[in-house]
């Protein structure tokens, strides 16, 4: 069993995160961002992008006072897609020491923040990323007390050539002392160094389909 620690602060500067979290049309997004505070150890440390995607028949939304969330109102009609809204947020990475890219449904495990930083010291690499394909959930419903974790395999090629993968249980994964070494990168689930932000930018014209596979050869 690896157990977490809250790592400490280098120097004065805190350990902040810059979450990227783009969102068409999804009601799942404010329950997201609470839940992803109130599961934080550093709550005060996070700050948020948000490229918001509606229509006028969704409410404003409620955590827009947040001064820690940044947020891109748009029309939904508007959109350039996925990977133009992960885009666009990166404009709004000010220097956070590290970066974690999520979908607008997700749910959080307790101390998921310090969580990560300390797995991240386990990866034998300068620069690494955790990254994979989570586990569901159903919104409305108790999250489920425990479940296997998965990593990204290989799927199929589409009728263009662009690889796509899925979600498959990650191999003695009990066993494991930290991170598993991946071949592909998750669009919904990306933890790395804020560096990642300058260094592999995301290319807005790409819509959807084969996000992931560039993202990952770039990096």
């Amino acid at each position: 069993m690896i157990r977490f620690t809250v790592p400490p602060s280098r120097g004065r500067r805190p350990l902040t995160i810059f979450v990227s979290v783009a969102s068409y049309r999804d009601a799942e997004l404010v329950p997201t961002i609470q839940d992803c505070l109130a599961k934080a150890s550093q709550p005060n440390h996070l700050r948020f992008g948000v490229c918001w995607q509606h229509g006028t028949e969704q409410a404003i939304l409620p955590v827009r006072g947040n001064p820690h969330i940044r947020i891109l109102d748009v029309d939904w009609r508007t959109s350039g897609g996925a990977c133009w809204a992960r885009a666009e947020i990166m404009k709004l990475y000010s220097g956070e020491e590290y970066f974690l890219q999520i979908d607008s449904h997700h749910r959080f495990v307790q101390d998921w923040d310090s969580k990560l930083i300390q797995y991240m010291s386990l990866a034998r690499s300068a620069k690494p990323i955790l990254t994979t394909y989570c586990p569901m959930y159903t919104p409305g419903l108790p999250l489920p007390q425990s479940s296997e974790p998965t990593q990204m395999s290989f799927h199929y090629f589409t009728p263009d050539g662009i690889p796509m993968f899925r979600p498959t249980i990650m191999p003695n994964w009990r066993s494991l002392k930290g991170p598993l070494r991946a071949r592909f990168v998750s669009g919904h689930f990306l933890f790395t160094l804020g560096s990642f932000v300058e260094e592999v930018p995301y290319d807005p014209h790409l819509y959807f389909h084969g996000e992931e596979i560039t993202v990952a050869v770039r990096a």
